[in-house]
């Protein structure tokens, strides 16, 4: 590649936030000094430790934590086209939760993952955390409607780069072994289940453990009952409705849903991620649902394993869509003293033959025009978003920590499988977090 070399920007900011839509308490960041001026020993414009030889570091925040391996290769290539900038991939776990942290105590990461339909990362937009890039021309390598999902206000904080989904990951081997066709509605879904069953094999298995995950499915399925069920929760939270109404069972529905699917697998309570997907990989378990993202890690466990993923359909009716969202995309802090850098970096990535390499690694469905789609149990599913018959998930409409606050009582529904005192907490968090916006 020819090598470019980039200036290096002048002036660093410390920016303090204080995010009370994003519900997390502020922690005490670990904050470096800074150096001012473009000698050795300048830094990327938020506090990260400086290259001794004078290089531009920037920090690369990553929420894709399954792609880190991958994202590094590109960070190799990139290096080697520009080599006056060094890129540092932060990837940990839980990455969601500490980047709302570092961002609420003015840590910002100078290139960070963005989810641009989603509420948070709205309000972060409106307090001016990100540089706005709506008039970039490499934006136009997504496409229209990652673009679409992407835009706030009229204007576009983050490039997409990938769109997730969400279904029912299938070990093909072990239906054809048990003579079984993949489901494609509830009652099939059911029957398959029931067929498992009569031959001594669990089902499925669930990631109970983990409340977080217990939300995401609940929030997915929720919106594949009613896909505009954003518009009833508002309706909840400002008035005096109930999703005990008769008028409104979609909560309901998923409750009866969710619980009739773990009379399919074992102590589901006990179980977390890694169980899960390893039972999965290795074939003692059938069916798991998840994300597209988990591809990774399933193939990581089991390279040779012959799965697919396919829709989660509708417990309520055979004509269903499938929920999306925007799952990979990336932002630059806009208290960087290194946009050009950092802009680069987006640029490179956008490139078809360079995001070529994660999306045949990471998986996750690319948006990226140009860039051919080689994950063979993700086709099925990526051929369904391609046809438009989706909806944009639930977490991006609700208020700022519905979900997280409302992950507990879809643990405790699971639990306890109290369908009324989920409706009333349901109930409440929607009330109350309406009312606090």
């Amino acid at each position: 590649m020819k090598k470019k070399v980039l200036g290096v920007g002048l002036g660093t900011m410390l920016m303090v936030l204080t995010l009370v839509g994003c519900g997390l308490a502020s922690q005490t960041a670990e904050q470096s000094n800074k150096v001012e001026g473009g000698a050795a020993g300048t830094i990327g414009g938020n506090g990260k430790a400086a290259s001794a030889d004078g290089k531009v570091e920037l920090e690369f925040f990553n929420c894709k934590v399954e792609g880190e391996a991958v994202f590094n290769k590109v960070i190799e290539k990139f290096e080697e086209e520009y080599p006056n900038v060094v890129i540092k991939q932060t990837a940990p776990a839980d990455a969601e939760t500490v980047l709302f942290t570092r961002v609420s105590t003015g840590d910002v990461p100078d290139i960070m993952s963005v989810y641009p339909a989603e509420t948070a990362y709205h309000t972060m937009m409106d307090d001016g955390v990100y540089t706005e890039l709506t008039n970039e021309e490499w934006l136009n390598r997504a496409s229209d409607s990652a673009l679409q999902f992407s835009t706030w206000n009229g204007k576009i904080y983050a490039m997409p780069f990938a769109l997730n989904s969400f279904g029912i990951y299938c070990n093909k081997t072990m239906f054809e072994e048990a003579g079984l066709k993949l489901p494609a509605t509830w009652s099939e879904l059911m029957a398959v289940c029931e067929a498992f069953q009569s031959k001594g094999i669990t089902p499925f298995t669930f990631v109970d453990k983990d409340p977080g995950y217990l939300a995401q499915e609940g929030e997915r399925i929720v919106g594949i009952i009613k896909n505009d069920v954003y518009a009833d929760t508002e309706n909840v939270g400002t008035t005096q409705a109930s999703f005990s109404d008769e008028d409104k069972p979609y909560f309901k529905e998923l409750a009866k849903a969710m619980l009739k699917t773990r009379e399919y697998a074992g102590d589901t309570l006990s179980y977390g991620i890694e169980q899960c997907v390893a039972d999965f990989a290795n074939g003692k378990i059938p069916m798991f649902i998840a994300i597209t993202a988990k591809y990774t890690v399933i193939q990581q466990n089991n390279p040779d394993l012959n799965f697919t993923l396919i829709p989660y359909p509708s417990p309520v009716s055979d004509d269903y869509k499938t929920p999306i969202n925007v799952d990979i995309a990336y932002g630059v802090s806009s208290k960087t003293s290194h946009q050009k850098e950092a802009k680069a970096f987006i640029e490179f990535l956008s490139r078809p033959e360079i995001y070529q390499m994660v999306a045949d690694e990471e998986g996750t469905p690319p948006v990226i025009k140009g860039v051919n789609y080689n994950i063979e149990p993700l086709k099925g599913i990526k051929e369904v978003i391609d046809s438009g018959n989706t909806f944009l998930t639930m977490v991006n409409f609700w208020p700022s920590g519905w979900r997280s606050e409302w992950s507990v009582y879809v643990q405790q529904l699971i639990s306890d499988k109290n369908t009324d005192n989920f409706l009333k907490e349901t109930d409440r968090i929607c009330k109350e977090k309406y009312a606090g916006q």
